[in-house]
């Protein structure tokens, strides 16, 4: 069925959608009455809710913690996933993150590309085909969170207390094409240490995201060495140094480059550039110990592998490892860690390993969060008929699914793939700074998507 009319004609609807949604900063905050995400994440939900209802969309608001919109009343349901939280901004952007610009061709605003943009794109994709009047023998249910980013407990409210019952099949237009069939399990935690000195020490913003900063005071009679080494540390980590009066210390900086804790590799991690100075340092402090002990058992691997978890496996192969944030709090130097486990894997044999491993480190493990690997099978319907889509649309009949470590909604329920939105030739700049939308792709995106949803509801 050719939709390029249709697309054309949608297109600065679309755009505007977008931009009205990023406006609204959705972070995750306090809680608030009504709110369990705070006031942003509710008003994003509140603004995604009302543009569904504005194209008929039947629509229903589970306390905000999550929503649904619904086109069509058929037993059969086509469940499309999304989220309208965001995660922080750090970084020198070209614009405000929550005030969008368009530049040079591009959208730039946090949560262009995770996951806002590409949820409203199927939501036009929807709108189109209710104008257009194409008969589907499904209905399709968008299935919106607010709390994506950190904890699901948007999607454990909607699904397990208000026991909403599933949707036959799904996806989540979270992640790349062609699509996504497995992915890594999702284990996060704390390596904790206790000291009994006051050291300010900070760095990154969470857990699935590489630290991009990272920052701690020092003693005054260290700025001599300190800025005799500072070229040799940017040579040596990838990251720029600073160093600043701070009172009567001396606050050292490293900024780093921020990515997404499924790809490290794709980052510079302020927090191991830190680290890494400091052990050279070696300061008459606690830090000393601290630093060490982050050399010998992270540094700058992103395999797990100082602390006897680079595991690997055929199907989706190494285990990534990120550091994602480092504080002090009541006495304690908690580093927050990201792990995506290779799917033959369990988490709790990765706990019994790190565990095994900190045993006289003066470190401990705390507060893991895990969520485990899923795998639909290629030959399923879902996969088939999605990767149909794509291979159609596009033209690249050798395109294949994947495996990957993103964490996307497909976890939360049997028979759901993560489908998009990111094209190969795409720059992944989701939780990065500047992230941002070319949108001279919006017009493939819509192609695919409206095809996709055809196929599978009609």
């Amino acid at each position: 069925m050719d939709f390029e009319k249709q697309i054309q004609t949608d297109r600065e609807s679309l755009i505007q959608d977008i931009m009205k949604l990023v406006s609204i900063d959705s972070v995750e905050t306090a809680p608030d009455a009504g709110m369990p995400f705070g006031v942003g994440a509710a008003k994003a939900l509140d603004c995604f809710l009302e543009t569904a209802e504005s194209i008929g969309l039947k629509t229903e608001n589970f306390d905000h913690y999550a929503g649904h919109a619904d086109y069509g009343d058929q037993e059969e349901t086509l469940g499309i996933l999304g989220h309208v939280d965001v995660v922080p901004c750090s970084g020198s952007w070209v614009c405000d993150p929550f005030k969008p610009e368009i530049i040079d061709g591009k959208l730039y605003g946090r949560g262009v590309l995770d996951d806002k943009g590409p949820l409203l794109a199927c939501l036009h994709a929807v709108k189109i085909l209710k104008e257009m009047g194409v008969p589907l023998s499904k209905k399709i249910r968008f299935i919106v969170g607010a709390n994506e980013e950190t904890d699901w407990k948007c999607m454990d409210y909607y699904f397990n207390k208000k026991k909403i019952p599933a949707p036959q099949m799904s996806f989540t237009p979270d992640a790349v094409f062609p699509l996504i069939y497995a992915e890594k399990g999702v284990f996060q935690y704390q390596l904790v240490t206790d000291v009994s000195e006051d050291i300010t020490l900070s760095g990154g913003n969470a857990f699935n995201a590489v630290a991009d900063h990272a920052s701690v005071l020092l003693p005054l009679e260290l700025e001599t060495v300190i800025r005799k080494s500072l070229l040799s540390w940017e040579t040596q980590t990838r990251c720029h140094f600073t160093v600043e009066n701070a009172g009567a210390s001396l606050r050292l900086t490293a900024e780093g480059f921020a990515a997404h804790a499924a790809h490290p590799s794709t980052g510079i991690n302020a927090i191991s550039g830190l680290m890494s100075a400091l052990s050279e340092l070696s300061p008459e402090n606690e830090l000393a110990r601290i630093a060490t002990f982050y050399m010998e058992h992270i540094g700058f691997d992103l395999t797990g592998k100082g602390l006897g978890i680079d595991l690997t496996d055929e199907i989706s192969g190494r285990l990534s490892f990120n550091v994602g944030k480092v504080e002090v709090c009541d006495h304690k130097v908690i580093f927050s860690i990201d792990n995506r486990v290779p799917v033959t894997y369990q988490c709790a044999q990765v706990q019994e390993l790190i565990q095994k491993q900190l045993i006289g480190s003066g470190f401990r493990f705390e507060n893991p969060y895990a969520t485990e690997s899923i795998h639909v099978p290629e030959d399923s319907f879902l996969v088939q008929t999605l990767m149909e889509s794509y291979r159609n649309v596009t033209g690249d009949m050798s395109a294949k699914p994947l495996v990957d470590g993103a964490c996307s909604y497909a976890r939360a329920l049997d028979n759901c793939v993560a489908f998009g939105a990111l094209l190969p030739d795409q720059p992944d700049l989701m939780h990065q700074t500047n992230e941002c939308l070319e949108l001279d792709k919006l017009d493939l995106w819509m192609k695919i998507y409206l095809d996709a949803i055809y196929r599978l509801a009609k």
